[in-house]
């Protein structure tokens, strides 16, 4: 059984009642989502997850910001990192 992880389930919360972001982020239940020092990490088992992640980065940098989680996104594919988004909290509407 694949098991989400909470911080996964939290961004794909944050789009419950927004079908057309939630699809673009279905993948994120593929990969393991985890926070160190100030940086939350997406770590994808294959090269086309990691590139689908990285092609949401603004999807999941929003719920992210939002909530304080991190100060920056990495994409990582083979503990390789793919991209990366530094989070700017005073471009995010309340």
């Amino acid at each position: 059984m694949n098991r989400i992880c909470q911080l996964a389930q939290l961004i794909l919360d944050f789009y419950r009642e927004e079908p057309q972001q939630l699809r673009q982020l279905e993948l994120l239940r593929n990969c393991q989502v985890f926070r160190r020092w100030g940086v939350l990490y997406i770590r994808c088992p294959n090269q086309k997850t990691a590139a689908a992640m990285a092609y949401a980065g603004l999807a999941i940098a929003e719920p992210v910001a939002r909530l304080r989680l991190a100060k920056k996104i990495t994409v990582l594919n083979n503990n390789i990192s793919v991209a990366a988004f530094p989070l700017d909290y005073s471009k995010i509407n309340a």
